[in-house]
């Protein structure tokens, strides 16, 4: 199912346009069809609209982004399973969050995917291949970092978060989660997206950060990502926290990350 995450996006959708539907409605709607096929035994997966992809994608097939058949074609386009978001009775609340963070992780994969297609045409497959082979690396550097601290392995977990840009394009914003115990790793979706959003930052020579919180003790590894190169970091409140911390919430304790592996 096709859906519109935001008031913005709402305009594209058949049913809600120019019949005055507030986005709130329009929602409770969407969650109301996922509940009914939950009950029904089906498995509702939702993709979500993104904007720039979507208008480009009908203008390409010589159809309005405002009409029904420009929307009817997107939404029947074929994504890979793994790629769409699972309902499984979550509030409407709960699925528009959940949903929003779909949008911005399709949105980073699209401009991904737009950094490689660059490096393909001028330097080959290989540039992909070296890229992705780096992240690979480095996920799996930060995966063992957080199941050998000092946390016990079945309770080990962390969060991993990157933020990269270049020449003004963002190419990552993205959160990941390293599960715990005998599930030693992450999803298989957080895997694909975070070599993605990596390997394109590393290929772009994008300017970012990349920290890793293990647990809940608020201690944050921190390192800088330029010049395709991951370096530990002594500045991470002054990139993390530029305006200042709230005072109400613990304070984080930023500290520079163990070394990781750099492109070969």
């Amino acid at each position: 199912m096709l859906v519109a995450v935001d008031e913005r996006d709402l305009a594209f959708v058949p049913e809600a346009r120019g019949s005055g539907q507030s986005f709130s409605l329009y929602w409770h709607s969407v969650h109301a069809r996922a509940e009914e096929a939950l009950t029904r035994g089906e498995q509702p997966l939702l993709a979500p609209l993104v904007d720039f992809a979507y208008i480009r994608a009908c203008n390409d097939a010589g159809l309005d982004p405002r009409s029904k058949a420009g929307f009817n074609a997107y939404a029947g386009r074929l994504h890979p399973v793994d790629e769409l978001w699972p309902f499984a009775g979550e509030s409407p609340e709960a699925m528009l969050r959940e949903m929003r963070r779909e949008q911005s992780a399709w949105a980073m994969m699209i401009r991904c995917q737009k950094v490689f297609g660059a490096a393909h045409s001028r330097f080959g497959p290989q540039a992909e291949a070296w890229a992705r082979d780096c992240s690979t690396r480095v996920l799996h550097a930060l995966i063992d970092e957080v199941h050998g601290g000092d946390a016990p392995s079945t309770a080990a977990y962390g969060l991993v978060t990157l933020v990269a840009k270049a020449a003004g394009l963002e190419l990552g914003a993205y959160s990941l989660a390293v599960e715990a115990g005998p599930k030693r790793g992450v999803q298989d979706r957080d895997r694909e997206r975070f070599a993605a959003a990596l390997g394109a930052s590393l290929i772009a020579g994008a300017k970012g950060v990349l920290t890793l919180e293990i647990g809940d003790a608020r201690r944050v590894q921190v390192w800088e990502l330029a010049d395709q190169r991951l370096t530990p970091s002594e500045h991470g409140q002054l990139l993390l926290e530029p305006d200042g911390h709230d005072a109400l919430q613990p304070q984080p304790v930023y500290v520079p990350g163990p070394s990781l592996p750099q492109p070969i």
